[in-house]
C-alpha cells in the first residue's frame, strides 16, 4: 500500500494543484506512448460512468492508461463498450445489506487479479465501499477513492450517521488517495480522520460542458421543438434533473407544484430522470401516483432517461434541485451553465455551488413553504431571473469548465503511480 511510503503528499502538500497539473505531466503521454498501467474504475452504475464520469475515464486513455470499467449494467453498458472501454459486468446494488454486497466483493477480487490491475479508482458510495475492499484484499498497489459526496449529513439520526462515519474511517485505513468534488467534503474527510494524515488529497470539482450547456438563444431549436410535443405553451417552466429517488427531494418538488398552482401560477413541470434498477427505494412509480393523486399529470412532463439534458434545460425558466444528501451537483453546474437562476437547498455540495441571493437561491431541506417560496419570487420577477442566470452562467465559466476537471483527475491519478 502506498500510503506507508514517502511517495504520497502531505495533507498540507494536497492544497497545491500547482504540483497536480505540472506540465511534465498533465503533457507528457499520449497515444504511441508507453501504457502507464492498467487502472480499474469502479462505480454502482453504467449510467453514472456515462452522465458523470465519461470525459475522465477518457482522460485516462488519453494519458496512457489502459482502462477497465467494472459497473452494474444497464442502459449505457454497450455504449460504453462501443466507446473503447473494457467493460466488466459486477452486481453492484445501492443497498445497506452487508450480504448483499459479498457477490460483488468476490466477483471484483477474481476481476482485478485477472485483469492485473496496479491502480483501482472507485466512485459513489457502494462502489467505493465495495471496490476498495475488494482492492485491499486483492493487493492492489494504489486505491484511489473519489468521493461524489459521503452518504452521511447532517439531518441523518445520529447512531446511522455515527455508524456511516465508522464505516468511512475504516475504509480510510487502506486508502491512498482521496479526489473531492466538493470542498466541503475535502474539509470534512480531514476533520473526521477519514483521510489519513499521509494520504494524498485534493479537491477536483465537477465539471460541465459550456459548449453544450448554454443560455438558450430566441431560435433555439429544442424550443421549437418540444415546447409544442409537451403541449407547454407560453407556460413558465420548472424544472429539476436526477435519479427519482426521495432523496432528491421530490415530495418537496411535488409539493411545491402543488403551492404554486393553488396560488395560481401557470407552471410546466419538467422532471429529467428516472428511478434505475439499482435504486433503493424506486421512487418513481410512486411519484408519479402522487402527482396523478394531486391532479397534476397534465402539467409534469416526464422524460425519463434521456441523453437531451441540455435540451430539456434550454426549455426551462427555473431550475429547482430539493435534495437531501449531494456531493457536488453537475445538475446545478449544467443549469447555470445554461443560464438558469437555481433553488436548491442548504447541504453541503449545492451551498457551494450557488451564490445564495445572486445565482439563485438556498432555502432548508424538506422545508416545501420555503422552497415554494423562493421558486415563486422568481416565477414574479424576470429580470431577476435573467440577472441570475447571467451570474449563474458567469461562475461556471469562471470555475467548472470541464477541460479543466478533466486535467486535475487525469494528473491526480497520473500522480499517484
Amino acid at each position: 500500500m502506498q500510503h506507508m511510503t514517502s511517495k504520497l503528499f502531505t495533507s498540507a502538500e494536497s492544497h497545491s494543484m500547482d504540483q497536480v497539473l505540472e506540465p511534465r505531466r498533465s503533457g507528457s503521454r499520449h497515444q504511441g506512448a508507453a501504457p502507464l498501467g492498467k487502472i480499474l474504475v469502479i462505480a454502482a452504475v453504467d449510467v453514472m460512468v456515462w452522465r458523470l464520469l465519461l470525459l475522465w475515464v477518457r482522460e485516462l486513455k488519453t494519458r496512457g492508461f489502459e482502462v477497465h470499467i467494472a459497473c452494474s449494467p444497464s442502459t449505457y453498458f454497450d455504449r460504453l463498450r462501443t466507446a473503447g472501454f473494457q467493460m466488466h459486468a459486477v452486481p453492484l446494488r445501492r443497498s445497506f445489506n452487508f450480504f448483499a454486497h459479498l457477490r460483488a466483493v468476490f466477483e471484483l477480487i477474481r476481476l482485478i487479479r485477472s485483469i492485473g490491475v496496479t491502480i483501482v479508482n472507485t466512485h459513489s458510495p457502494i462502489g467505493a465501499a465495495v471496490g476498495r475492499l475488494a482492492a485491499f484484499v486483492s493487493g492492489v498497489e494504489t486505491i484511489i477513492y473519489t468521493v461524489h459526496g459521503f452518504y452521511f449529513h447532517d439531518r441523518m439520526p445520529w447512531p446511522r450517521r455515527f455508524a456511516f462515519i465508522a464505516i468511512e474511517w475504516l475504509l480510510g485505513r487502506f486508502t491512498d488517495g482521496f479526489m473531492f468534488v466538493s470542498e466541503e467534503d475535502s474539509q470534512t474527510a480531514r476533520r473526521l480522520g477519514i483521510a489519513g494524515r499521509n494520504t494524498k488529497i485534493c479537491t477536483i470539482y465537477n465539471g460541465v460542458d459550456l459548449d453544450c450547456y448554454r443560455p438558450r438563444v430566441a431560435e433555439d431549436p429544442a424550443m421549437k421543438e418540444l415546447r409544442p410535443r409537451h403541449q407547454m405553451g407560453e407556460r413558465i417552466v420548472i424544472g429539476t434533473v436526477g435519479r427519482i429517488v426521495k432523496e432528491k427531494g421530490y415530495r418537496e418538488f411535488l409539493g411545491m407544484a402543488v403551492h404554486l398552482t393553488r396560488e395560481g401560477v401557470d407552471a410546466t413541470y419538467v422532471v429529467v430522470g428516472d428511478s434505475l434498477p439499482s435504486d433503493r427505494d424506486h421512487f418513481g412509480p410512486a411519484f408519479r401516483k402522487l402527482v396523478a393523486a394531486a391532479g397534476l399529470s397534465e402539467r409534469f412532463v416526464f422524460t425519463g432517461i434521456t441523453d437531451r439534458v441540455a435540451d430539456y434545460l434550454a426549455l426551462m425558466d427555473i431550475f429547482v434541485l430539493a435534495s437531501y444528501r449531494e456531493g457536488f451537483p453537475r445538475s446545478i453546474l449544467e443549469a447555470m451553465a445554461a443560464g438558469l437562476p437555481v433553488v436548491t437547498t442548504d447541504i453541503r455540495g449545492c451551498r457551494e455551488a450557488v451564490r445564495n441571493g445572486r445565482s439563485g437561491y438556498i432555502v432548508q431541506p424538506a422545508d416545501v413553504d420555503g422552497l415554494a417560496s423562493a421558486v415563486m419570487r422568481l416565477v414574479k420577477d424576470s429580470t431577476g431571473r435573467l440577472e441570475m442566470g447571467r451570474q449563474g452562467r458567469a461562475l461556471a465559466v469562471e470555475k467548472y469548465d470541464y477541460r479543466q476537471v478533466q486535467k486535475r483527475f487525469g494528473a491526480f491519478i497520473e500522480g499517484m503511480r
